[in-house]
Parts: C-alpha cells; structure tokens; sequence
C-alpha cells in the first residue's frame, strides 16, 4: 500500500470481509490460526503494518503511522470488494479497530477485538501515566531497548514474563520473542516513549460513544472476570444492547494464538450473528 504497509488477501472472492489487525512487534503469524480456520468461508485480509513481517521496512514509527497503514487497508478492502469488513484487532490492532470502526463507519460491518488496548484519557485507560512515574518510565527507555537488542538474559526473562502465559510450546515462544526483537530498532523506541507520556499524534476520544458496530471484546482471562478497560465495556454494553458480546479465555494476551481453539469458537458465533455464510456454517 502506498505508506508501506501489507496486505495479504485470502478465501473467496464475493464472501463477507473479515480484516485481520496485528498489535506492537506482531504480524500475519499473529492470526495464523484465525486464517487458516475461517479463509474458507470469508475473504479474509491479513494486515501488517510498516516496518513488521513482509511490508517495508522503516527507521522509525509510531501509533499515528499504524494508523494511516489500518486505514489504507480498510479503503482498499472496500475499493477492492464494493463491501464493508468485519474488522478484528488484537493488542494495539485492536485500538486501531476501533478508531476505524468511528471514523469509517460504512466500511465497519461489525468489531471484533482481542485483548485490545484503550484510551480515551481516563484512569483506566492504556497510557495515562502520573508524571513522576512516567518520567522514571522514559528514563528506562535506553536501557530496556538495548537488553532488547542483545537478546540478554534480561530481555529473556522478559520474554518469559510476555509469553510464557501465552505460550506453553517454548518453541513457538521463542521464535515469536525473536521476531519481537527484530523490530526493535524500528518501533519500540517510540513505541514506548508514546506509551509512557500518552500516544502523539493519533486522536484519543471517547470512542466507546461513538462505536455503532456490533462489537465482540474478548479478554483474557483475570481474577474475578474483570474487564481491563471496564468504563469501556460499560459503555458499549449500554450503547449496543444485544449487539455487544462480551467473552472471556484463560491464557495470556496472545489469545488467538495461546487458545485458538476457543478464539475460532468465538469468532464463529459472532460472524455467525452479523456476517452469516452458508460456507461458514459448514465449517
């Protein structure tokens, strides 16, 4: 695309659109599984972003470029097809989802997030640091960025501590942990600043007000079943009625990936309620 991200288009060529979004670091591998399973029956659409897996490489990027990149790919599924997509997004990808799903509403059929990030500028939201902390935060950042790029014992336990929730096949830990790492020194230095002093450049608002997308958020699984983001899902739950589904999985926050099995389930039945096919349903 002409900013630098990727598409990867599969399935068949007049079924309903499902656009797949990675979050930081990730890339097609982030819904391998959710490819391979619904393809079949859905013309299904594997973003990456610039500077991750097959799209061009960059020096330096930030939320606001990811967000010209989703959005490329939301105008070129519609040019291409005629038709609005189901978007899902994990992590970031799913904060970017849903800033698609308000600012492009005709090309948004309905919204599926795993595990998304949120900010709207509330306490709790991702990125809304006291200053104090995120000035030790930034002061982190060199440090933590070069454990990152010599793959230390550091960045090892911190791979650990990333996946390991997600990931019980060390293997498959290990080659996602290093696939993070070789986007080190294309993201994660404004990646992080970004995080720790609120996104620059990409408008935070209210989103959850303006969302009119049936909409699925999926969570993994916390103690008591507490929503990360609750103001969030309140609102969505209040907005949408019987348009809003709610799940939960144990595992870590690679949910798509640690439980396929259960994201596929839950992704069937909500394509099966706002994006039917009789392709589908035989799946």
């Amino acid at each position: 695309m002409p900013s630098g991200g990727l598409l990867h288009v599969e399935g068949p060529q007049h079924a309903p659109n499902l656009l797949l979004l990675h979050g930081v670091g990730g890339g097609a591998w982030s819904w391998g599984p959710q490819r391979a399973a619904f393809s079949p029956a859905y013309r299904t659409f594997t973003w990456e972003a610039r500077g991750h897996g097959e799209a061009t490489p960059v020096a330096d990027a930030g939320l606001s470029d990811y967000y010209t990149d989703a959005t490329e790919a939301l105008e070129a599924v519609a040019a291409q097809t005629g038709e609005p997509a189901v978007v899902a997004g994990h992590s970031m990808g799913g904060l970017l989802a849903i800033a698609l799903a308000c600012d492009r509403k005709p090309m948004v059929r309905a919204l599926y997030l795993v595990d998304p990030v949120y900010s709207d500028g509330n306490s709790d939201s991702y990125g809304h640091m006291p200053p104090n902390l995120g000035r030790v935060a930034l002061w982190m950042c060199e440090p933590l960025l070069r454990s990152f790029a010599r793959g230390d014992a550091f960045s090892e336990r911190l791979a650990h501590w990333f996946f390991a929730q997600s990931f019980e096949d060390r293997e498959r830990m290990e080659a996602a942990w290093a696939y993070q790492r070789r986007q080190v020194p294309i993201e994660y230095d404004r990646m992080l600043r970004e995080s720790f002093t609120n996104p620059t450049g990409f408008a935070l608002r209210d989103f959850a007000a303006e969302i009119d997308a049936p909409t699925c958020v999926v969570e993994c699984y916390r103690a008591g079943g507490r929503p990360r983001f609750p103001s969030f899902v309140a609102k969505l739950r209040e907005r949408l009625g019987d348009r809003f589904v709610e799940d939960a999985v144990r595992g870590g926050h690679y949910l798509q990936l640690d439980r396929p099995e259960e994201v596929n389930a839950s992704l069937g039945r909500f394509l099966e309620l706002f994006a039917p096919t009789e392709a589908a349903r035989a799946l």
